[in-house]
């Protein structure tokens, strides 16, 4: 009977140790995917900021023209 205890303690601690692999491989592939999702989001700010600095007007034009549209949607409601 002991035999089966200790085997199985052997067991729980593999089976930890696992755990603990593939919960830190998760977490690093969360982190990588989170960095790119970041990076991405600074790209696109400055693209979005280059943007409106080259054509401040058309940007409040359809700013604007959103703003009325989604005033109008609401109020139909």
């Amino acid at each position: 009977m002991e035999a089966r205890h200790g085997n199985t303690l052997t067991e729980s601690s593999s089976d930890d140790a696992v755990r603990t692999e593939v919960t830190e491989r998760l977490v690093d592939d969360l982190k990588a995917v989170i960095q790119r999702a970041q990076e991405k989001a600074v790209e696109r700010a400055k693209a979005a900021d280059k943007v409106i600095r080259d054509r401040p007007y058309q940007t409040i034009g359809v700013a604007f023209g959103i703003g009325l549209l989604i005033g109008f949607l609401a109020r139909r409601k």
